[in-house]
């Protein structure tokens, strides 16, 4: 039997704007409808596309005729009929191109190439300095792009883009620069720029970190079916992305989601931003590693290593029965329970997902933060079955970065430029 479908199940079906006038911008706006359409679906029929978009036959016949030639649309055999001729089944060609995504996190460069589908095909990833170490980040960024591209074949008209994320709220995501202020080596950098010599034509799209984590959660992983969602990145900051009525929230400033920089503690821990009691002081890496230090140093396994102690090694010996480390865990969830707290009371997500290497400790981190969580929610908005642990692990950032070239592709304004086929994108890079 097959699947009804209505026009409410598709957003984008509703916004058929009578405003557009140009046959270019009534042309694009119908492409991105249908091939939007076709990839949520993954397999439909002419008949259904002209039923749920009400676009008159000959206009759908002529849109699938384009996006056929652009390969990421296929014609896959016959389906059912109702009466009649069997009608001939469209699918979504999910290898049609692939999508880079570049994690540019604070001690680390994650790199990942993906099909349509959100599939990882080939990844890189390394350990880096890059809050301190600018020219030498960009460098491995193009070195590692360069080798991805050599070892698995592709060559730049094979990608449909590229989604780059930095760990910093952002100041133009056309330039690749963002606010520096805990990174002030980047200064005088622009991140885009860079790679540009290697990758002449290919939209490049930038976004903030936990943003990023945020959207891939969303489209791939644990938040799919919620429009109301909040990704908590645990890593060397505390941030945090916020999705609202399925829209990224940015703020006014462009720095909403700075969870690790609310006070928990009036007169607490000094914190790198220069405040006091904020967050990150007590959950972010610094303040876990300075903590964690401190419990191992009479640990035979860390004699003469301590300075090799990352978020990973506490983790690990609390799940391996340090008591002292199991303390710092659990306290870190108790701290993180206040923080998710204060971000229920506010705007009330429908889903609270942790990410990050702290994330690792699962259940005893879960279980004081959802204690800590209830104890300060106003009483109709308590659950604890709405905070989890994200399901994409330590790519999600990177995956998300990647789903950035998805959505912004086929959206009308860049249908025209997704759609050149692999030929002409080769003579005109030529």
């Amino acid at each position: 039997m097959t699947d009804t479908y209505q026009v409410s199940d598709f957003a984008y079906l509703t916004s058929l704007k009578s405003e557009i006038t140009s046959t270019a911008a009534v042309r694009a706006h119908n492409l991105s409808l249908t091939l939007n359409l076709i990839r949520d679906r993954g397999r439909i029929t002419r008949t259904e596309i002209i039923r749920l978009t009400r676009l008159s036959a000959p206009t759908v016949s002529s849109l699938v005729n384009i996006l056929i030639a652009s390969d990421f649309v296929r014609e896959g055999g016959i389906g059912h009929s109702s009466g009649g001729r069997k009608p001939v089944v469209l699918e979504f060609n999910y290898e049609a191109r692939m999508v880079m995504g570049i994690d540019m996190g604070a001690t680390h460069i994650t790199i990942i190439i993906m099909n349509l589908k959100g599939e990882v095909q080939r990844r890189f990833s390394c350990h880096m300095d890059v809050l301190s170490k600018p020219e030498e980040s960009l460098q491995v960024i193009r070195t590692a792009v360069e080798a991805i591209l050599t070892g698995t074949g592709l060559s730049e008209q094979d990608l449909l883009g590229i989604g780059y994320t930095v760990p910093a709220p952002l100041i133009n995501d056309k330039t690749g620069e963002f606010i520096t202020h805990y990174m002030p080596a980047w200064k005088d950098f622009c991140c885009i720029a860079t790679i540009r010599d290697l990758i002449k034509e290919t939209p490049i799209y930038f976004e903030n970190d936990a943003n990023a984590a945020a959207l891939a959660e969303k489209w791939w992983g644990c938040g799919l079916g919620y429009d109301n969602l909040v990704y908590i990145k645990l890593g060397t900051g505390v941030g945090s992305g916020l999705i609202i009525n399925d829209v990224v929230y940015r703020g006014f400033n462009g720095t909403a989601g700075e969870i690790g920089h609310t006070t928990i503690e009036a007169d607490g821990r000094q914190c790198r931003c220069g405040n006091r009691g904020c967050l990150e002081s007590y959950i972010g890496i610094q303040g876990i590693l300075s903590d964690g230090r401190r419990a191992l140093v009479n640990d035979q396994n860390w004699t003469g290593r301590l300075d090799e102690l990352n978020v990973k090694g506490v983790v690990q010996a609390a799940l391996e029965g340090n008591a002292e480390c199991e303390k710092i865990i659990t306290t870190a969830g108790y701290y993180l329970g206040i923080g998710l707290a204060n971000i229920i009371n506010l705007v009330d997500p429908g889903l609270l997902i942790l990410g990050g290497e702290l994330a690792d400790a699962g259940q005893m981190l879960l279980e004081p933060a959802r204690q800590s969580l209830v104890e300060r929610t106003v009483g109709f908005n308590t659950q604890t079955d709405n905070l989890m642990i994200g399901d994409l692990g330590s790519d999600a950032i990177a995956i998300g970065a990647a789903t950035l070239v998805i959505m912004n592709s086929f959206h009308e304004s860049n249908i025209y430029t997704a759609l050149r086929s692999k030929e002409q994108n080769a003579l005109i890079n030529a």
